[in-house]
């Protein structure tokens, strides 16, 4: 069987540096597969990017977002009661901006 090279550990390079790091790991949360199932449901259910429409723009919603961050509403995180009255239904690139200032807000 074949072996996979190693990376080497250069001493000059230093842990790559983030703009930011997320309060909570969500990883548990968005890789279950009650998430997926239920996102992918309501993005079938909700076809249009929210803030697009708002704007007269009909745009595909790629993104099954939450409203607020798990630190502001934890309910809306419970995998046992996912509700549509935490979801928002966007686009990557309104989903990208909305995220950036949520990461960016002190």
């Amino acid at each position: 069987m074949p072996k996979y090279p190693t990376a080497k550990k250069k001493p000059w390079d230093e842990k790559p540096k983030q703009m930011h790091e997320r309060k909570k790991d969500m990883r548990w949360f968005y890789n279950s597969r009650t998430w997926r199932k239920f996102s992918k449901l309501y993005k079938q259910r909700n076809t249009l990017c929210l803030f697009c429409e708002q704007l007269g723009i009909y745009e595909p919603a790629k993104v099954t977002d939450h409203i607020k961050t798990y630190e502001e509403e934890p309910k809306g995180f419970d995998l046992s009661a996912l509700n549509d009255k935490y979801m928002q239904p966007l686009c990557a690139r309104c989903h990208n901006k909305k995220s950036g200032r949520e990461a960016h807000k002190k």
